[in-house]
C-alpha cells in the first residue's frame, strides 16, 4: 500500500493544503518524513496552524472530495 504525506496549512485565517506527489512505500515512511514536515513549518511559520496527514489512496481521494482540489509539490 502506498502513502500519501498532506500538509493542511492556515496563516493569517488562509488555509491551504499542498501534497507530495511520490506516494511512500510504507506508513514508517511516511510518518517519518511528516513529523520533518511538521518541524520545518513550525519554525519557518511560527505563527501558523496546521496538521501533517499519512493518508492511503482511498483517503487521499476522499480528502479531495471533501476540502476540494490540493495542490501537489
Amino acid at each position: 500500500m502506498k502513502y500519501i504525506l498532506v500538509l493542511y496549512m492556515c496563516m493569517s485565517g488562509a488555509c491551504d493544503s499542498v501534497y507530495e506527489q511520490i506516494p511512500y512505500d510504507t506508513i514508517e515512511d511516511c510518518e517519518t518524513a511528516s513529523q520533518q514536515v511538521r518541524d520545518t513549518a513550525q519554525e519557518m511559520f511560527p505563527l501558523s496552524s496546521g496538521q501533517v496527514w499519512c493518508l492511503t489512496q482511498d483517503e487521499f481521494n476522499k480528502y479531495i472530495t471533501y476540502y476540494g482540489q490540493t495542490k501537489g509539490i
